[in-house]
C-alpha cells in the first residue's frame, strides 16, 4: 500500500471524505527546544516560538481543515546554540519518545540512538538520528492536536542527559486545494 493509499484509507475511516480532493505534497514539521533539559514536549506551544526554532504557524500543533501528514520519518537533532541555528545528530545521546495524536499515544517508548538498536531503520551514519516508518506511516489528521514527548539519556550509561533537542516529522501530506481560481 502506498503512502497516499494509506492516507486516503485512514481518512475515509475517519469520515474525511474530501481529503482525496486535496493537493498532495511532501511535508515536514519541526520544533526545537533550546533550553537544556532531560524532558521535552514538542509541538505544544510551538506557535509561540519563531523561525528558525519551529515552522509551526499560528494554528499551533494541528493542521487546518483538509490538511494532513502521514508521518514516514521522525528525526532528532541537537541545536548548537540557544538561538537554534546550527545542529548536529544525537552523537552519544539516546532519545526515548512517545508520539501523541489527539488523546491517543500512537508510538510509545520508542528509542532512537546513534548506531543503536531500535524497532525501525536507522542508517547508522555519523550523527544519524532518524527513524524510518516507511511502509507503516502514522496519519495526523486535520484539526487534531499532536505532540511528541521525549526524554534524553546517555547511550553508554543510560542515565539522564541534559541537552537541547529538536525533532522533525516528515512524510506525505495533503494541503488545502480549492480546485478553482480565487
Amino acid at each position: 500500500m502506498s503512502a497516499q493509499d494509506k492516507m486516503l484509507n485512514v481518512a475515509s475511516r475517519l469520515g474525511l471524505t474530501t481529503l482525496k480532493d486535496m493537493q498532495g505534497t511532501t511535508r515536514m514539521v519541526y520544533d526545537t527546544i533550546t533550553t537544556a533539559a532531560t524532558n521535552f514536549t514538542f509541538f505544544k506551544g510551538a506557535a509561540q516560538r519563531a523561525f528558525p526554532l519551529t515552522n509551526i504557524g499560528a494554528n499551533g500543533n494541528q493542521f487546518q481543515v483538509n490538511e494532513a501528514l502521514l508521518v514516514e520519518k521522525i528525526g532528532f537533532f541537537v541545536p548548537f546554540a540557544a538561538n537554534g541555528i546550527g545542529y548536529d545528530g544525537l552523537g552519544g545521546t539516546s532519545v526515548k519518545f512517545d508520539l501523541i495524536i489527539g488523546n491517543k499515544t500512537v508510538l510509545k517508548d520508542v528509542s532512537c540512538e546513534f548506531g543503536g538498536e531500535q524497532a525501525f531503520y536507522n542508517d547508522g551514519a555519523l550523527g544519524s538520528s532518524v527513524i524510518d516508518l516507511e511502509g507503516v506511516g502514522i496519519l495526523i489528521p486535520p484539526q487534531i492536536e499532536y505532540s511528541l514527548v521525549a526524554k534524553t539519556y546517555s547511550t553508554t550509561t543510560r542515565t539522564a542527559v541534559t541537552t537541547r533537542l529538536g525533532v522533525y516529522l516528515f512524510g506525505t501530506g495533503a494541503l488545502l486545494n480549492f480546485n478553482t481560481t480565487i
